[in-house]
């Protein structure tokens, strides 16, 4: 399977959400499970004051150890909070996923208008439901876009959020909160995305008419996806190479290869962009949608669909926007 062959991570993750009530969504899903809470014991049998294990009553499987405070938020529940929003025309259904077989389950939802980067090239707006039940977290909304051209997937991670001033509280929703409060949070939130696509758009408008050198592009590269460097085998080095004057191993190399040629696709030459920082920013996306995303045999790699979507891989994505930001815009 070649590079330009492969799905992106956003398409494979989980299973596209299917069915005209919250119920048939989470059957279609295999998400119609629900999470139990029971006291947890010592090796004689005592019971351990105020520790609770969560589990998966299917299947019995822990998820975590939660104080007596905490909160369940069944599937049900938590796809409820979006329902009435579906039901308003306010987002659409779009895809629902499991990991660690529930321990985080993720919905996302498609909102009804994309945006276009200066007339030039087109993204789908969403966000993601993300829930853990393990104790480890509340109810988290993540602000996500979708380039169609290619299906790039760019999530706000918190640095960026942190960054425009977004405090986290205002795209997190407690368990506790009663269903009311939790779809007017998730209101006020589509307000807050609605600004932060709109400073986006602005922005990768400004990237879009940036040209950069090979040399600029190739070393935004090396940062992002952070490609090891030899320092003897740079220029003035001892173990210098022409034909390879980033200092890069083996791997590296390959990598930069693929991103090169990457450039020369027709998803990053649209209307005239390639070169720009806007198509370097989207090469590197690509890459870690695409390839990254994928083990060595080209087989999808459902932990790195998880990281690139918001792991290792969507922080990777975030910091790379981060980066020609502050160089270009």
């Amino acid at each position: 399977m070649t590079m330009r062959n492969m799905l992106g991570a956003y398409a494979r993750f989980g299973k596209e959400a299917q069915g005209t009530t919250v119920k048939e969504v989470l059957q279609n899903a295999n998400a119609d499970f629900n999470i139990g809470m029971e006291s947890v014991y010592t090796k004689d049998g005592k019971v351990i004051p105020n520790q609770f294990r969560t589990f998966r009553e299917d299947t019995d499987e822990t998820f975590g150890v939660v104080k007596g405070t905490y909160k369940v938020m069944q599937n049900e529940r938590l796809l409820n909070i979006s329902d009435d929003l579906v039901k308003r025309g306010m987002v659409d259904w779009d895809r629902i996923g499991l990991v660690d077989n529930g321990r985080k389950v993720i919905a996302s939802f498609k909102m009804p208008e994309g945006f276009s980067i200066g007339g030039m090239d087109s993204v789908d707006q969403y966000i993601m439901l993300q829930n853990t039940n393990d104790g480890s977290g509340g109810i988290r909304i993540l602000p996500s876009n979708v380039r169609i051209a290619c299906s790039n997937q760019f999530t706000y991670m918190q640095n960026l959020l942190d960054k425009m001033g977004i405090n986290k509280n205002a795209l997190t929703i407690r368990h506790s909160a009663r269903q009311e409060d939790r779809i007017a949070q998730l209101v006020e939130a589509l307000k807050i995305v609605d600004h932060l696509n709109q400073t986006f758009m602005e922005t990768a408008t400004e990237l879009i008419n940036v040209e950069m050198s090979q040399d600029e592009r190739i070393n935004f590269y090396i940062d992002t996806l952070g490609l090891k460097q030899s320092e003897d085998m740079m220029k003035g080095g001892k173990d210098y190479d022409a034909n390879n004057p980033y200092g890069l191993g083996t791997r590296g190399q390959n990598t930069l290869t693929t991103l090169l040629d990457l450039e020369t696709s027709e998803t990053n030459t649209i209307n005239g962009m390639e070169n720009s920082a806007w198509a370097a920013f989207n090469v590197a996306t690509e890459y870690i949608d695409h390839a990254w995303s994928h083990s060595k045999d080209g087989k999808s790699s459902d932990s790195k669909v998880e990281s690139a979507i918001v792991g290792a891989g969507a922080r990777m994505k975030s910091n790379a926007w981060e980066t020609i930001t502050e160089m270009y815009a």
